[in-house]
């Protein structure tokens, strides 16, 4: 296979910046590579190796010191933002100190970083002219149009199926009215052929290619879509209508390792906004947030059980896709595209650093329909929103056995009945509540059922 297209010569957004604390190191993977995502001073996100030279620990387990460098835990080496060694706690002398942080060895690699359209983008290059080599490109970001992007917040998945079949789903917009029915209106029965889907122009090494394709489905028979594939990772989908509204999609496809990929994305309607119910906006921000994020699972869960069932079968055959895939359909089109692009310029995968593709593992349903390390974790509003639920327990469990204390102490003085039952009513209804916030903390978790059986409802 061809590969002129240089992996590591690339902007990826990593991360929404509203998803990182400014106040600690954060450990990404990118391209195989493990690094640290830190802030230093003067407000600058610098990002680095994830290993310390000394005996080689994880950088992102340290801490910023208020010198503005970034201190490993092990030892309490400490590097700045060039990467720089520019304190070594047990080495006294001061000619040897100076020696040591003046030794290659004891140096640290930057990569480039930027921040554009609230995402953090890195460079992931570590050749010598790095710094100088991403001037010359800038990141695939939401193109300008009439729709306004800001007013929306990214959301972000990582996600353990790989970045070829990520991608390529993203250019089948056919499958949306079958493996999504029931969700947003998708049904078989309002599924329509795709007429139109073609390739607009010639496609690229570095600009990737435009598709344009007609409607799919009964309610958007009437609409131009295009999708933009921008190397390495970006697909800009806008949807044009006759009434002249659209829609955009912007998504990134972000591969962090063999297997897994980064799913960074938002939603831009031109409609009117959904009002939210009254009770919702009487909570924080940031549980309203963590809210939605948690009750919004089931078509991203639809979209990784296909995804990893078809990477189930690709593992267990040697064909290519040309030789697997029987593609008959106008619909087939954005995935014939994808797929002819990544064989003609990128060598037909993402160029690991570091590390090599293991056999394929097939998950679980525990491992697949995990939440905690798909998204919680990642997300601010979601482990502020878990942390509160947590008080919440805790509160209801000290609730119920004072109310208990209190009902037994009520009838030893021999109170009527009446008043007995006020705690021990209190207490039932506190327990309950207790057991719902319960349910609620666990849609942050998994989605696995916490009772019945523990098999994910996907329809």
């Amino acid at each position: 296979m061809a590969s002129n297209f240089s992996w590591t010569k690339q902007w990826y957004p990593v991360t929404p910046v509203s998803y990182l604390d400014p106040s600690e190191p954060t450990a990404i993977t990118l391209l195989g590579k493990r690094l640290v995502l830190w802030r230093e001073q003067e407000g600058k996100w610098i990002a680095m190796d994830d290993t310390c030279p000394h005996k080689l620990a994880q950088l992102s387990l340290g801490k910023i010191t208020e010198q503005g460098t970034l201190m490993c835990r092990h030892h309490g080496w400490c590097f700045d933002s060039a990467g720089k060694c520019t304190h070594m706690p047990m080495v006294r002398d001061e000619k040897a100190l100076a020696t040591a942080c003046k030794s290659e060895r004891s140096q640290v690699v930057t990569y480039p970083t930027q921040l554009l359209q609230g995402l953090l983008w890195v460079w992931p290059d570590d050749s010598s002219t790095a710094f100088a080599d991403c001037t010359a490109k800038q990141p695939a970001v939401i193109p300008e149009t009439q729709i306004d992007h800001s007013a929306t917040d990214w959301f972000m998945s990582e996600v353990p199926v790989g970045y070829t079949i990520s991608v390529e789903s993203s250019f089948d917009p056919s499958h949306a009215q079958f493996l999504h029915e029931g969700i947003a209106g998708f049904s078989p029965e309002r599924a329509i052929p795709i007429e139109h889907f073609a390739l607009l122009g010639e496609m690229s090494s570095e600009a990737g290619f435009t598709l344009q394709h007609s409607g799919y489905n009964i309610f958007n028979r009437d609409m131009d879509a295009k999708r933009q594939f921008t190397p390495p990772c970006s697909n800009t989908t806008i949807y044009q209508y006759a009434n002249g509204k659209s829609v955009l999609f912007q998504l990134y496809f972000v591969p962090t390792k063999p297997g897994y990929c980064k799913h960074i994305g938002k939603f831009i309607g031109a409609g009117a906004p959904v009002k939210e119910k009254f009770w919702l906006k009487l909570l924080p921000k940031y549980l309203q947030i963590g809210l939605k994020h948690s009750s919004n699972y089931k078509l991203s869960n639809q979209d990784l059980s296909m995804m990893h069932s078809q990477a189930v079968n690709e593992s267990v055959g040697e064909e290519t896709w040309k030789n697997s895939y029987f593609m008959p359909a106008v619909a087939d089109v954005g995935i014939v595209t994808f797929r002819q692009w990544l064989d003609k310029f990128a060598g037909g995968e993402p160029a690991w650093q570091g590390v090599t593709a293991a056999p394929f593992r097939e998950l679980s349903d525990e491992q697949l329909y995990d939440r905690w390390h798909r998204h919680t974790k990642h997300c601010p509003s979601c482990r502020q929103s878990l942390l509160l639920l947590d008080k919440i327990r805790n509160l209801c469990q000290l609730l119920t056995g004072i109310l208990v204390i209190i009902a037994l102490l009520l009838i030893v003085i021999n109170l009527p009945l009446e008043i007995v039952l006020i705690p021990v009513l209190l207490g039932m209804l506190n327990l309950l509540l207790f057991y719902k916030i319960g349910s609620i903390r666990h849609r942050f978790i998994s989605s696995i059922p916490q009772q019945g059986l523990p098999i994910v409802q996907l329809y």
